[in-house]
């Protein structure tokens, strides 16, 4: 009689294995099994980003809406702007994947209006550059920033003022 995958499977030598590629996996570079990448990632916010995802803020405060899809904002976003939208849930909890029946859905996200306003604002400071464990997908390390550490995006709210979605529509802004 065949014996199930369970049984088979040395628990004791799998977990030692498990641990140890963990520990190693910078210098090991690649998985022993998978051949996929297992060192650490670097991942950073960048100008455009920051931009977008302020032209969002504007947008959801506009519109009395914080949750939406990528198809209602792509107006807003450049190609890869689009593409990496998705990132941003992990940066200071400003953007994140509201779920859907217990699960998240695909290309739905939502903006925390209070924490957005913060950052624009200058009073709270997110994660500039957020560097991942790609085998557990936790954060390990983060540099963290303001809306200052944009100096473009700074003027220009200098300049005109923050959005400030509690207030009625401020069109100049938009």
């Amino acid at each position: 009689m065949l014996k199930s995958y369970e049984e088979k499977l040395d628990m004791d030598r799998f977990e030692k294995e498990k641990t140890f590629i963990h520990e190693h996996r910078n210098e090991m570079g690649r998985c022993p099994y998978c051949n996929g990448s297992i060192k650490d990632r670097k991942v950073a916010l960048y100008k455009a980003l920051i931009d977008s995802l302020y032209k969002i803020y504007c947008w959801c405060g506009k519109n009395k809406r914080h949750e939406f899809e990528t198809k209602d904002i792509r107006q807003f976003l450049g190609k890869i702007e689009y593409t990496r939208f998705g990132d941003l849930v992990r940066f200071g909890g400003l953007v994140y994947k509201p779920k859907v029946d217990g699960h998240s859905k695909k290309a739905l996200y939502g903006i925390n209006m209070a924490r957005a306003k913060e950052f624009f604002a200058g009073t709270r400071d997110i994660p500039l550059q957020i560097t991942l464990d790609q085998i557990t997908g936790e954060i390990i390390d983060e540099v963290r920033c303001k809306v200052s550490d944009f100096p473009e995006l700074s003027l220009y709210l200098k300049e005109n003022g923050a959005y400030d979605y509690e207030m009625p529509v401020q069109e100049k802004l938009l």
